[in-house]
């Protein structure tokens, strides 16, 4: 496929906040993106950012150059959610759902409502390599992670389930129910623990892969892990996001326990910071998705362009 610029502006630069913290922000006067996933390559630092109305996703470049890295309703896709990078495979992994009823997107599709797929992408080439749809009548697969094996896990929100992609077979299976937890959403992998997080209404839940066993972590009255969006696993700690606020949560050595908090980043600007991506010691986010401030749900679309501001995608060193 051809590239495409943006037609866009787009500026970077950098915010001296402490001695001991760098942040560089990436703004997109593309307001009506109404974004969701984070994803990034290491390779070529670049960050990819999943666009629900629009159908796409775009990719920024270090050197806050920005391009469509699909174009609008490319092969049909709808709306564009989760998503992560297999460097070692060079593959993008997205989930894509149509839920206009709740998530608004451009051109809906009556017949399509809340149906919901699993995407592979070429890196390079930028086309198809694998769609995996989810055989339900009504579903949303949200998030998803891989392990260092190529497998994929992805969280689905309506039903509190969680699948996996079979890569034998090429097919997505139910890995677990989790029906007992509110609206699944982020998922990351920790390969010391062999284990997965994934977060939910009540909390974060932790899943051991090699049994299936699953708990809440531990927590105090003093920590809130409720509620979290998207889910980073770094260094024994998780990173959440709560719509206003990215979180770090300290684990206990056992992974079993969160200990402590502490506020990443937060301000005037947030609003709806749905989910970020670890790359080269920076962590890369959304700012303010308008997810739920810039969706008009009486009318199942999203506000007009001079109502929504312009998106930041901000990056913090750890």
């Amino acid at each position: 496929m051809m590239k495409r610029p943006l037609m866009l502006l787009v500026t970077s630069f950098f915010i001296a906040c402490s001695p001991n913290k760098q942040i560089r922000d990436f703004v997109i006067t593309e307001r009506n993106l109404i974004p969701e996933g984070t994803a990034f390559d290491k390779r070529t630092s670049t960050i990819y950012i999943s666009s629900t109305f629009k159908r796409k996703i775009i990719q920024i470049r270090n050197n806050g150059s920005v391009e469509d890295f699909i174009l609008e309703k490319y092969e049909g896709i709808a709306s564009v959610l989760g998503m992560e990078v297999d460097e070692k495979r060079g593959i993008l992994w997205v989930n894509a759902c149509h839920a206009n009823e709740v998530l608004p997107l451009k051109d809906p599709e009556t017949e399509r409502e809340w149906t919901t797929s699993l995407y592979s992408f070429d890196l390079d080439s930028k086309k198809i390599i694998g769609k995996f749809d989810l055989q339900l009548d009504t579903a949303f697969l949200n998030d998803l992670t891989i392990t260092p094996n190529g497998s994929v896990f992805a969280t689905e929100s309506v039903n509190g389930h969680l699948y996996f992609l079979n890569i034998e077979n090429d097919s997505l299976e139910l890995f677990l129910n989790l029906e007992e937890f509110d609206f699944l959403n982020g998922i990351t992998y920790a390969e010391e623990y062999k284990a997965l997080f994934v977060a939910s209404v009540q909390g974060i839940i932790r899943i051991d892969l090699e049994d299936k066993n699953y708990t809440l972590l531990e927590t105090n009255e003093r920590i809130d892990a409720g509620g979290i969006d998207g889910l980073t696993f770094f260094d024994n700690k998780l990173i959440g996001h709560q719509s206003s606020k990215v979180s770090m949560f300290y684990l206990n050595e056992k992974g079993t326990e969160i200990v402590k908090s502490e506020l990443i980043d937060t301000g005037d600007e947030f609003d709806s910071s749905t989910t970020g991506a670890l790359g080269n010691g920076f962590y890369y986010f959304i700012v303010n998705s308008q997810i739920r401030s810039g969706v008009d749900t009486i009318k199942k679309t999203i506000k007009p362009l001079d109502s929504l501001n312009n998106l930041i995608i901000r990056s913090i060193k750890l």
